[in-house]
C-alpha cells in the first residue's frame, strides 16, 4: 500500500501534541492562526460575505476540519476548498431567503390585497360551510360552485325544483346564521 503524500499535513507526532492553555491541541491552533487571515479574505473578497458573516462561516468550515483532520491530506487545499463551498452554500441560501421575504420592496412572494381576500373568503367559506351541516353543504356546493340546476339537484334528490328551492332557501339561511355567529365573535 502506497503511504499517502503528506506535504502540507500536520505530522502524526503533533497530532497527538500538548494541549493549549484552552483544551485544543496546539495544531488546530495554529492551523486557525495560519489559515483563517486566508479563508476570511476569500470568503470577504471573492465572494463579497458580508463582513459580520465572514467570521462564523470560518468557524464552521475549521469545525469541519477539527473533525475531519485525520484524514485531511492537504490542510490549505482542504480548507480553501471548504470556504469557497461554505460562501456558495451562503449565496444560495440568502438568495432563497431573498425570494420569500423581499425586506422593504415588493416582490413576487410579497400577496396582494386580492389574493389577501380571496384566502380570506375561502377560508371563510370554509368554517360557513363546516357549520351547515352535510346535507346543506352538498346541495350549496352543487348549486353554487358546480353550477347545477335546480332540476338537476332534484333528480339526484328524486325531489321537485320547488322542493330544491325552498331547501337552499334554508340552507342559505343557515348559512348566513353561521356568518353572523362568527363576525359577532370575532
Amino acid at each position: 500500500m502506497q503511504e499517502p503524500h503528506n506535504e502540507g499535513r500536520i505530522p502524526p507526532s503533533q497530532r497527538s501534541g500538548e494541549p493549549a492553555v484552552s483544551g485544543v491541541p496546539s495544531q488546530f491552533e495554529e492551523a486557525y492562526l495560519r489559515f483563517g487571515p486566508l479563508l476570511r479574505k476569500i470568503a470577504a473578497k471573492k465572494f463579497g460575505i458580508p463582513v459580520q458573516d465572514v467570521e462564523p462561516l470560518v468557524h464552521d468550515v475549521f469545525a469541519t476540519y477539527f473533525l475531519r483532520w485525520t484524514t485531511v491530506e492537504a490542510p490549505e487545499r482542504y480548507l480553501v476548498g471548504a470556504i469557497c463551498n461554505a460562501s456558495r452554500k451562503y449565496w444560495e441560501q440568502a438568495d432563497a431567503a431573498g425570494l420569500i421575504f423581499c425586506g422593504e420592496t415588493p416582490c413576487a412572494a410579497t400577496p396582494s390585497d386580492a389574493l389577501l381576500r380571496e384566502v380570506h373568503s375561502k377560508v371563510l367559506l370554509s368554517r360557513i360551510l363546516g357549520c351547515v351541516g352535510a346535507k346543506c353543504r352538498d346541495l350549496l356546493e352543487g348549486y353554487y360552485m358546480n353550477g347545477e340546476t335546480t332540476r338537476a339537484i332534484a333528480d339526484r334528490l328524486r325531489s321537485s325544483p320547488a322542493t330544491v328551492l325552498v331547501l337552499l332557501h334554508r340552507c342559505r339561511k343557515r348559512a348566513l346564521a353561521a356568518y353572523q355567529s362568527m363576525t359577532e365573535r370575532s
